[in-house]
């Protein structure tokens, strides 16, 4: 790919983010796009052919680092340090692709009608993996109890969140865009929260259960 093609082309994806993340895919339309990313309406034709091709490329590009982010979780590893990572992970997506995570966030909200097949499957793929991973982790012993699938929802519902409340953070913080240190604190909390109900309690020394009776 040439240098000129491949600056485009990022042009236009990063201007189609802002657009789709600001009005949806229904109201945005190609002019404002090329008038965003500062080329010819022509061009956005050219690399992408429709609309629908360039709102599927976009979304494509918050799908792949979902999938690096779950790389993090392996079964032979620790399980406490790989859900920190994990979680930390899915925070700073949210942080480094802002516009691309409120328009996947906007297509999930919807149900996902325009979510490409290509999309479809390799979340699917990603989710029975992670779900997997956490099964073997307390059908080990490694983690207490719980519901592997709904741990999972959780941590995704928690992480999400972080996509489209930048007001409210700035309501609590006084900032109207949320800083480097929010989205720290942010990841701190969330691994809180998710260890604290899935680290298992330590079995109570022999003298201390003989004394309980």
């Amino acid at each position: 790919m040439s240098s000129i093609r491949q600056r485009n082309e990022q042009l236009i994806l990063a201007a189609a983010s802002e657009a789709f993340a600001a009005k949806g895919f229904d109201a945005t339309q190609t002019r404002d796009i090329a008038a965003l990313a500062g080329v010819p309406k022509a061009n956005l034709y050219y690399y992408f052919q429709t609309k629908e091709n360039l709102y599927a490329k976009v979304l494509l590009g918050f799908v792949e680092p979902l999938l690096e982010a779950s790389a993090v979780l392996r079964e032979s590893d620790d399980p406490l340090i790989g859900l920190r990572a994990y979680v930390a992970a899915r925070i700073r997506i949210a942080r480094e692709h802002p516009a691309i995570a409120r328009v996947f966030s906007g297509e999930l909200l919807l149900g996902g009608p325009q979510l490409p097949h290509e999309c479809r499957d390799l979340l699917h793929a990603e989710a029975r993996r992670n779900v997997e991973c956490l099964r073997s982790w307390i059908d080990r012993g490694l983690l207490a109890p719980v519901d592997p699938e709904h741990l999972m929802l959780f941590i995704w519902s928690a992480t999400r969140t972080y996509t489209n409340i930048g007001w409210q953070m700035g309501c609590i913080t006084g900032r109207e865009v949320p800083q480097d240190e929010d989205y720290a604190a942010a990841a701190d909390t969330v691994t809180r929260l998710v260890l604290g109900g899935v680290v298992r309690e330590p079995a109570a020394p022999a003298h201390r259960l003989m004394f309980a009776t």
